[in-house]
């Protein structure tokens, strides 16, 4: 009898896995320069990094205390400043987002895609504000 409740137990946990699994993918952001001070502006910080968008993985929508400047080195997304149209950008082209603009990113495609994206920042404040 003991067994059999090891086995049931063991499949039951075993049958549940994939609900209590975490997304095989996610966005990764990886900090190049972090928030550096802009000559002669005290109030605004320099940041720079690079985002992988593995297939399928969106940045939700969200919007940055300051300027974002993008460019594609690898694949391809689709991106949207709110009330305008999704656009793709593609492996060496560029993107601009003004502070405050609420936008999403997402890779539709079946590859993986990756930019470098710098940002002028308002100090002191959070890279990233996620909207509802």
């Amino acid at each position: 009898m003991r067994r059999l409740l090891v086995i049931i137990a063991s499949v039951m946990c075993l049958g549940t896995a994939p609900l209590n699994a975490q997304p095989a993918s996610q966005l990764k952001v990886t900090i190049l320069v972090a928030q550096t001070p802009v000559t002669g502006v005290p109030d605004k910080v320099f940041m720079l990094l690079t985002t992988d968008f593995p297939p399928g993985v969106s940045t939700g929508r969200h919007t940055h205390p300051g300027d974002e400047y993008g460019t594609l080195m690898e694949g391809a997304v689709m991106t949207r400043q709110d009330g305008g149209e999704w656009k793709t950008v593609s492996t060496g082209e560029s993107y601009y987002v003004p502070a405050n603009i609420i936008h999403e990113t997402k890779n539709v495609g079946t590859v993986p895609a990756k930019a470098v994206n710098a940002f002028v920042l308002e100090k002191g404040k959070p890279r990233v504000t996620a909207i509802q």
